[in-house]
């Protein structure tokens, strides 16, 4: 086994490279192995390190298709069977007793960690980016990032490390700047660290090395995040940081390659700088709320779905979660919540914009779970490991939970998961799913049937071409016609009076689309829901979706007119609903609703509690059970 496994990744270095192995090669410690891993060059380095391991039996290559800096130290980490692990990029080269010291004084001194000096050399000069005058031990954190100069300096490469701990931390991959997020993790693993005098690692400043390149965004992005885990690791670790190093440069608009907006961040406040100098505009960040014990709710639909967010939130409440939803503002504004009151919920109004933006950037290690209550938003309802995109990586994908609100093309492409979760159960091709059903919008008033005028309510527009609208105005000019003259129906939702015979205009309560609260209301003071489905036009109800309508059945406890062929699988029956076969016997239904007795109408609501309370309990279950892993 050699003493030290040294692993030097190489990608289109053909004028470094030569000298960067010849001071590996002649170093004084014979007893090494050298790791050159060749991520996908393309100019002369590959004939180069072939050189090599022919003329050196301790070289050996490891050839990859290009990953990126951490895919081919991690290839390297694999292959390594050194007591310690070294780093040498391959357009840097190294004093040739460098790893004889650092090897001697890291066995003698019994530490996990030995380093060096870095000398930093540019064409016309060279200057030290960290120095070390003495041999000294370090055990205490603070004192191990101090004296290796981070967060300024998160190098690898001027260390070796005992085998180990490394091969238990390997690099994120697919990101830049992976240093910043290995190296203080690695330090705060090693028990003690040992600073080693009077030998160099020379860091060749290299205008086309990966860094050093062009700024894209995805750098950019990169950069950003491994900062913040910086300042997170710190603030998580009790260590101080000075207001530079918690400014944060968050993105840079160029012009002709000159900066020329540069935004950085400093404490949720986003500063604007004209040529990267002049600051011109200051925004406050809108941070979500996070406690110790939270669980996020999201809904990233702007317009639709929102109505199932507070009988999620309501779950995760009574699991013992700090809850936070983060919703558009406009949907918040509109009363979502006006009747939902609990001190452990927190509100963000966010746009969807401001919450994918905190969801990329964000480390989401500490939370308890999201919850995305409209999955079709963040993937393509086919594809669902595509969600993850929307994420830091830092959040573990055991953590993040779907709603999905239409099963066809997924179960159709055979990629349905039985893990998503759905409103209510399914019944189509054989698919199962984990349901869990919202219907709870907080303290709602459960009312008796009204005893003057009979309100049926229906939500949804009113137009000419729609047939279910002809079920419902036929039913009305029969129930007319027979001289009924005490109900009414209240549409929520768009239409108008316009296209209805005149003497049928008094039923109809058109109150156009309402804010939540004002919806609450109308809901409250009706009688029975209107639901008016048929196979041909409603098929998604009755096999691979459902209806909000249903929703508000269960929440407010209204009991539903309802074709029979939909009640079964939505929980409904001639106990705590009113059934019909066929349109023809629409009219009748409504007819019976009318004249049903106060008592009977008591007694539909009761029954239609005792579903409600057991759908209720079968939805907290299967939650718990998928947020347990069970």
């Amino acid at each position: 086994m050699p003493k030290v496994s040294i692993i030097v990744p190489v990608y289109n270095t053909e004028s470094y490279l030569r000298k960067c192995l010849d001071s590996i090669i002649n170093q004084t410690l014979k007893d090494i192995e050298i790791v050159c891993v060749n991520d996908g060059s393309t100019d002369s380095s590959a004939d180069i390190l072939a050189e090599y391991e022919k003329k050196d039996t301790r070289v050996k290559v490891v050839t990859r298709e290009n990953g990126g800096l951490s895919a081919a130290r991690n290839s390297g980490i694999q292959v390594a069977s050194g007591d310690f692990i070294g780093f040498v990029d391959s357009d840097d080269y190294i004093d040739l007793d460098f790893y004889e010291k650092l090897y001697d004084a890291v066995t003698r001194n019994n530490c996990d960690i030995a380093c060096a000096t870095i000398t930093r050399k540019r064409p016309n000069n060279q200057k030290y980016r960290v120095q070390y005058l003495e041999e000294k031990i370090y055990t205490e954190l603070k004192d191990k990032l101090s004296i290796c100069n981070i967060p300024k300096c998160c190098y690898v490469w001027n260390k070796i490390y005992r085998s180990e701990i490394v091969k238990n931390l390997l690099f994120t991959e697919g990101v830049f700047f992976e240093d910043v997020l290995w190296t203080p993790q690695i330090l705060k693993q090693a028990h003690s660290m040992v600073t080693v005098p009077n030998i160099h690692y020379y860091y060749m400043v290299n205008s086309k090395s990966i860094v050093k390149s062009t700024q894209t965004k995805k750098k950019q992005q990169d950069s950003y995040n491994a900062k913040k885990s910086i300042i997170q690791f710190f603030d998580e670790n009790g260590i101080e940081l000075s207001k530079k190093e918690r400014t944060l440069t968050k993105s840079i608009s160029y012009i002709w390659k000159i900066p020329f907006i540069k935004v950085k961040e400093f404490e949720n406040i986003e500063t604007y700088y004209l040529l990267g100098l002049i600051p011109i505009l200051k925004k406050t960040l809108k941070i979500p709320v996070i406690k110790d014990n939270t669980f996020f709710v999201w809904e990233p639909c702007s317009k639709s779905h929102s109505e199932v967010v507070p009988g999620y939130a309501k779950y995760l409440l009574d699991m013992g979660y700090h809850v936070s939803v983060l919703l558009n503002p406009a949907r918040y504004k509109e009363g979502l919540f006006t009747r939902f009151s609990d001190e452990n919920i927190s509100y963000n109004k966010l746009t969807r914009t401001q919450t994918k933006n905190f969801f990329k950037n964000a480390d989401l290690h500490k939370i308890k779970g999201v919850l995305v209550t409209t999955a079709g938003k963040i993937c393509d309802c086919v594809h669902y490991d595509e969600a993850y995109d929307s994420f830091d990586k830092s959040l573990d994908k055991s953590k993040l939970f779907l709603v999905e609100h239409e099963v066809k093309p997924a179960v159709d492409a055979g990629l349905w998961r039985e893990d998503i979760i759905t409103l209510r159960q399914l019944n189509y091709k054989g698919a199962k799913a984990t349901v869990v059903n919202p219907h709870y919008f907080g303290n709602v008033n459960i009312t008796p049937k009204n005893t003057d005028i009979i309100n049926f309510i229906t939500i949804g527009a009113i137009q000419g071409k729609k047939k279910n609208n002809e079920l419902i105005i036929n039913a009305v000019k029969v129930l007319h016609e027979k001289g009924y003259r005490n109900f009414k129906v209240t549409v929520v939702g768009k239409g108008n009076l316009r296209g209805l015979p005149k003497d049928l205009r008094p039923y109809f309560n058109i109150t156009g689309r309402l804010p939540f609260d004002k919806m609450y209301e109308e809901i409250e003071k009706a009688d029975f829901m209107l639901t008016s489905y048929n196979e041909k036009q409603h098929k998604r109800y009755n096999t691979t979706g459902t209806s909000g309508n249903f929703q508000l059945v269960y929440g407010f406890l209204k009991p539903c007119i309802i074709v029979e062929s939909f009640a079964p699988l939505n929980g409904f029956d001639n106990s705590n609903s009113i059934l019909y076969k066929s349109d023809k016997e629409f009219v009748n239904a409504m007819e019976r609703g009318i004249n049903m007795s106060l008592e009977d109408y008591k007694i539909l609501q009761d029954n239609l509690k005792v579903y409600v309370d057991n759908l209720y309990k079968t939805s907290e279950e299967n939650l718990k059970r998928l947020i347990n892993g069970r």
